[in-house]
């Protein structure tokens, strides 16, 4: 799942974070002043234990398993209802049981019976708290399969409405625009909400194959997981389309939709992809999704493993409750996705393309066995954005959106500092925040080049092997990269995915000419009831006039220094010069390095901290190196250099008529039209 506009969204949460997330751990009535007494229990330390027992959220106990959903389905526009008869087929897990609880919100209930190949069976059942409690004919044992068929009315509208910043509601099934000539209607069922359209075990931890049987009017398009087997027209003005998945996921990722919608149709080797838009939104519908076939080639090359479903389809409907949704192999979109002004958006927004997409590995082929564990899906999507951007675009552009991840996770920090796996939200609608998504997606690039790029593919490779169609936990990941690489990454996984914070760095960077030493002093500075003392590994690069040195360092300590012979001082030295540590970091650099960095340095993070620590600097070699960046490929460089110049005009009068010429071509040809509109600023304060 995507969500939009996350920073804004996060301003909102500031002022109201002081109520939210929080367990009370203490009870002063139970409170007794015999803490004293080192012979009596401290009872403060009691009721925290207690409270981290009754709090933990853990995986769902799987009593039976689903196989599959047989689901025959037709809707009530005036009354915004649905009209079932769903065969679901189960079997005990692993105990005999007599009995079956299904999740089944707001419906009525008409029958409930045992299916065999020629009877139906009345079973005796209770319901009640939106629980189907369905007593068994007989004791099944874990070697049988048995089928429930139930016929009902499900009514989303009497669903209490919830929500979170990812989902704006949690209804299930939604009628939009019902009493017009242009209706829809579609479903968002993460995080447990499809149980109110359908009866089902709505549990991250199960996984069934479907056959969707849905009867809509002639006018209408509908669309759901697996493939259209057949399209059935009826009597009364009606058809009936029958969608089949083959293969099993998780019952929150089960889809339909229904309207009217233009098609744009495409395939990737044998597999058909299909856009679905209303006619106006064709054109741009286009330049989102234009290069699906090229990220579905992409990612099955990076991951040596092919996209696992039988086809794949994108849509786009009206008012959706959240950014996203990655139903497998049906994507929901909201509207949204089809606006953008420049280049730059319009590669935003593919993102969210290359975002769901990658779900169809991470989440749909291989599932998060419990919402704790929800980062399985939502750094991975999130860090496959990057990859995605990276590959098509180049990595100072992918940089700048990992930039954005950062800020976005850093300001959440100021009010929540969580988990990353996390056992005690208040809510599970908690987890979709920006230390599942943004820090997520950023721990991942971290181990990307903490293990190296090779192995970091094939231990991805080998997690989605051993784990395919499976449900899965964070130890899982570990255990798929210590087999790769052959190395104990506890100290990672611990650290990054099962603890809080980031580091605090203050970098101080000195050369002793009497030794001739280079030498790093490195100094956690984070709160350690916040944030764990970190192993970190990492090098640093020494920058020469004519040659960089690259020396490997392994922080272990919460206060180092790491010395290097050198018979001549350096330019400057650049600690983490891949970027890929996250962390808040301080360094000693004079104006002179940051030159240096901003000429030299190759990735963009340094060469924006550069450009940001010299916005309020004038000099005529920080103007040269303007006149050079204004040139660079990357528009955001352009940008900033084109902004940044400020020169003496009577001192850099031969420099001031070579930008002007430039910034004229500029301003004529540039293909990005935030940097044009900046060259035509410039022109008016220089000529």
């Amino acid at each position: 799942m995507k969500f939009k506009n996350l920073f804004p969204l996060f301003l909102i949460l500031f002022f109201i974070s002081c109520n939210t997330n929080k367990i009370s751990l203490e009870n002063s009535e139970n409170y007794n002043h015999s803490i004293n007494n080192p012979s009596v229990p401290n009872q403060k330390i009691i009721l925290k234990e207690e409270a981290l027992i009754q709090n933990y959220k853990s995986s769902n106990t799987k009593i039976n398993d689903l196989i599959n959903t047989e689901l025959h389905i037709s809707f009530n526009y005036s009354e915004k209802k649905a009209i079932g008869l769903v065969n679901i087929t189960l079997n005990p897990h692993f105990y005999p049981t007599d009995s079956l609880t299904l999740d089944a919100r707001e419906f009525n209930l008409e029958n409930v019976n045992l299916k065999t190949e020629h009877n139906l069976t009345p079973l005796k059942y209770t319901y009640n708290n939106n629980k189907l409690r369905i007593k068994l004919n007989k004791t099944y044992t874990r070697n049988d399969t048995f089928v429930i068929s139930i016929n009902y009315t499900a009514n989303p509208e009497k669903v209490k409405s919830g929500g979170s910043l990812a989902i704006q509601n949690n209804k299930g099934l939604y009628f939009i625009d019902a009493d017009t000539d242009n209706p829809q209607i579609w479903t968002q069922g993460e995080t447990q909400s499809n149980s109110c359209w359908f009866p089902t075990i709505d549990s991250p931890n199960q996984k069934m194959t479907q056959d969707f049987y849905i009867t809509v009017k002639n006018k209408f398009v509908t669309l759901s997981n697996g493939k259209l087997i057949s399209s059935i027209p009826n009597a009364d003005g009606t058809h009936t389309d029958y969608w089949k998945q083959t293969k099993p996921h998780a019952p929150y990722l089960a889809m339909i939709a229904v309207g009217k919608f233009s098609e744009i149709k495409d395939h990737w080797r044998d597999i058909p992809l299909t856009v679905y838009a209303q006619k106006n939104q064709i054109n741009n519908a286009e330049k989102i999704f234009g290069k699906t076939t090229k990220m579905i080639e992409f990612y099955s090359r990076y991951l040596n493993y092919d996209f696992p479903w039988d086809k794949y389809s994108q849509i786009v409907v009206k008012r959706f409750v959240s950014g996203a949704m990655e139903n497998t192999g049906a994507v929901v979109f909201g509207t949204y996705v089809l606006n953008f002004k420049n280049e730059h958006q319009r590669i935003e927004n593919e993102a969210v393309v290359a975002h769901e997409l990658s779900h169809h590995w991470f989440g749909d082929l291989v599932t998060c066995e419990s919402w704790a564990n929800l980062p399985l899906n939502e750094s991975f999507a999130t860090y496959f954005e990057y990859l995605w951007i990276e590959h098509e675009y180049g990595r100072f552009e992918a940089d700048d959106h990992l930039e954005d991840d950062f800020l976005n996770y850093k300001f959440e920090l100021f009010f929540k500092n969580k988990d990353l796996i996390r056992f005690y939200y208040k809510h599970r609608d908690d987890m979709f925040d920006a230390h599942s998504y943004q820090k997520g997606g950023m721990i991942l690039h971290m181990l990307r080049y903490t293990v190296g790029d090779d192995a970091f593919r094939k231990a991805l490779n080998l997690y989605l092997k051993k784990n395919e169609y499976k449900s899965v936990e964070i130890h899982d990941l570990r255990l798929a990269f210590e087999e790769v690489t052959g190395e104990d990454l506890n100290w990672f996984f611990n650290e990054w995915f099962l603890n809080k914070g980031i580091p605090e760095l203050k970098i101080t960077y000195d050369y002793s000419e009497n030794t001739k030493t280079a030498s790093v002093k490195i100094e956690q500075t984070q709160n350690f009831d916040k944030a764990p003392l970190y192993k970190i590994k990492t090098s640093v690069d020494i920058y020469y006039p004519d040659t960089v040195i690259n020396k490997k360092i392994t922080i272990t300590k919460q206060t180092q220094i790491f010395n290097f012979k050198s018979e001549n001082k350096p330019l400057f030295m650049n600690f983490d010069p891949d970027n890929a540590i996250l962390c808040k970091k301080e360094e000693n650099y004079t104006i002179a390095e940051y030159f240096d960095i901003l000429e030299k340095a190759p990735l963009y993070e340094d060469k924006i901290e550069a450009f940001n620590m010299l916005k309020h600097n004038k000099s005529h070699r920080q103007n040269e190196i303007y006149y050079k960046l204004a040139q660079h490929p990357f528009w955001k460089f352009r940008y900033k250099a084109i902004a940044g110049f400020c020169p003496d005009i009577e001192k850099d009068n031969v420099l001031t008529n070579k930008f002007i010429d430039l910034l004229k071509k500029i301003n004529k040809n540039d293909k990005n039209s935030a940097v044009r509109n900046s060259a035509e600023r410039k022109l008016k304060d220089l000529q």
